[in-house]
């Protein structure tokens, strides 16, 4: 029996953190020196505003957004599995896909997802808080619609119990067209 529920995925390491402020230390810094020095001001200031983009995007790609993972039902009570992502007191759905289009969960370490090369045909969409996490999961997808590949950041319990759900609506999908 499929049930509703959500969960807020954390980050499990702090390396964004230690990024963002490193770059914005550094990049004040620069700024900071280009003010004084004599000579090579302008490429100075200009690495200053580099790193200062960097930290930006740091922060707003991994220090800042909240991500949760849904099972919930539609209207019509298809099961779905929805990603959202709070920033501040914006919340933004990323992803909304049934669970019966899920076909396969892969669990993948840094290296294999590296080294993964994504199928012609498919998108990919990564939704992981961490930057370079150790384990991350990738669920392929397939409907009428497209084909994609969803990089995911969740526990083994959670993963489990999408897999079950997924073979869950699936069959209950069989089952529909049957009729």
């Amino acid at each position: 029996m499929i049930r509703e529920f959500s969960v807020r995925v954390k980050s499990s390491n702090n390396k964004a953190r230690t990024a963002f402020s490193l770059c914005t230390a550094i990049a004040l810094g620069l700024i900071f020196l280009s003010m004084i020095i004599p000579v090579y001001r302008g490429i100075v200031s200009l690495v200053g505003m580099a790193l200062l983009v960097v930290a930006i995007t740091l922060y707003t790609k991994y220090v800042s957004p909240i991500y949760y993972y849904d099972i919930t039902f539609d209207s019509e009570g298809t099961p779905l599995f929805v990603v959202r992502q709070i920033i501040g007191k914006r919340q933004t759905t990323l992803c909304r896909i049934g669970l019966a289009e899920i076909m396969k969960i892969e669990e993948e370490n840094s290296e294999a997802r590296r080294s993964h090369k994504t199928p012609f045909g498919f998108k990919k969409y990564a939704y992981l808080p961490t930057l370079m996490p150790a384990v991350s999961y990738r669920l392929t997808t397939m409907s009428r619609y497209e084909k994609a590949e969803i990089l995911i950041e969740a526990s083994g319990e959670f993963i489990s119990l999408l897999r079950s759900y997924s073979a869950e609506a699936r069959e209950m999908a069989e089952d529909d067209d049957e009729y």
